[in-house]
């Protein structure tokens, strides 16, 4: 696959300070590991708040589950959108190939009908087949032999065989890329479709831990609930002091205290944890990736350690959790289903932090 920047796209009024990762095939494989294509599931720790009755702890891993797949199939579609693309792109440049190689090989054979009749009025007898023999070769040391030739005709009738040996080199060249571009062209749709299929696989696991854990939901008894959601507040202040595109997202971000948390949900009324922090950065101007495990590739790391406010914290491994750090210990995040967004104190299972910066133009 194609290098892909996966990171802010910032909005009008700001510039880029710091570069983002590129999505290479490296990178790529490692986000395919993180969304756990081909291998077994690996579900992201649940947000349990301390002391709850098992019946909590059995909530929160259904939604532990179902927002885990969800994320996976939001990764994959994603991911199918950018093979797609991908694979429309290397199409277009095989096109392109195929037809610039048509144009030099026509160009070849318009400049041999030229040398034939300069072969034809040069030369008499067996020399015109010897000639027309080497000028019709392919291989390389034939067309070191046909350069040779140029030694032995008038300087009128090298222009001519000079036109027929570059056209000829120019239509091998463009026939080779032709046939490589060709290839990728095959190996793009085969990823796309690969892909598709995976999108698929993961929307079907997504609906089924969804469904799940909305009857869990629906069974659970008040004091489960109200136990679920224990911990946080609503009521953060909104006016965080500093300055930076960061601290601007998490002011608005902020301001969506109290909303209900909805799988997949990426705002104004209902948000997951990564459509918040997607919303929030939309206000202000700039593009982020949709799922977590994607947005813990943008902007820079920090140590957890020199955290500081507007900095995004990811949570499990492979990611599956983000919010934004507020100070203090805490962070605003959209946690589970059956909650809303507040801000919590950070957890144990934390596993990066990454800072973004831009500046106005």
């Amino acid at each position: 696959m194609s290098p892909r920047a996966a990171g802010v796209r910032p909005g009008p009024g700001w510039t880029a300070r710091l570069v983002t990762v590129l999505v290479t095939p490296v990178v790529g494989a490692l986000l395919a590991g993180v969304a756990g294509l081909g291998g077994p599931a690996a579900w992201a720790d649940p947000i349990v708040p301390p002391g709850a009755p098992d019946a909590v702890t059995e909530l929160a891993e259904a939604n532990a589950r179902a927002a885990d797949a969800t994320e996976a199939s939001l990764d994959a579609e994603e991911q199918l959108g950018v093979r797609r693309t991908e694979a429309d792109r290397t199409r277009r440049e095989a096109e392109g190939a195929r037809e610039a190689a048509d144009g030099a090989r026509a160009e070849r054979d318009r400049a041999f009908v030229d040398i034939d009749q300069v072969s034809r009025a040069a030369y008499q007898g067996g020399q015109l087949d010897a000639l027309a023999a080497l000028l019709g070769s392919e291989s390389p040391q034939a067309y070191l032999d046909r350069t040779s030739l140029l030694d032995t005709i008038s300087t009128e009738n090298q222009r001519f065989v000079q036109r027929f040996l570059d056209a000829t080199a120019v239509a091998e060249t463009a026939e080779r890329d032709a046939d490589a571009r060709a290839r990728d062209a095959d190996r793009a749709a085969s990823d796309a479709q690969r892909t598709a299929d995976d999108a698929e696989r993961r929307k079907a696991d997504a609906d089924r831990e969804v469904a799940a854990a909305e009857e869990a939901l629906a069974d659970a008894s008040p004091a489960t609930l109200a136990a679920l959601r224990r911990g946080g507040t609503t009521d953060f202040p909104t006016n965080i002091p500093g300055a930076g595109i960061a601290i601007e997202a998490l002011r608005v971000a902020l301001t969506q205290q109290g909303k209900p948390y909805l799988w997949g949900a990426t705002g104004p009324s209902t948000y997951d944890c990564s459509g918040l922090v997607q919303w929030a950065y939309r206000q202000v101007g700039v593009g982020m990736p949709r799922v977590s495990r994607q947005q813990a590739l943008v902007g820079i790391p920090v140590p957890y350690q020199d955290a500081r406010p507007g900095d995004l914290l990811f949570f499990n491994q492979p990611v599956s959790h983000v919010g934004i750090y507020v100070g203090g210990g805490q962070f605003l995040e959209a946690p589970q289903s059956g909650d809303v967004v507040k801000v919590s104190q950070v957890r144990s299972n934390i596993s990066g932090v990454r800072r973004i910066v831009l500046e106005r133009r």
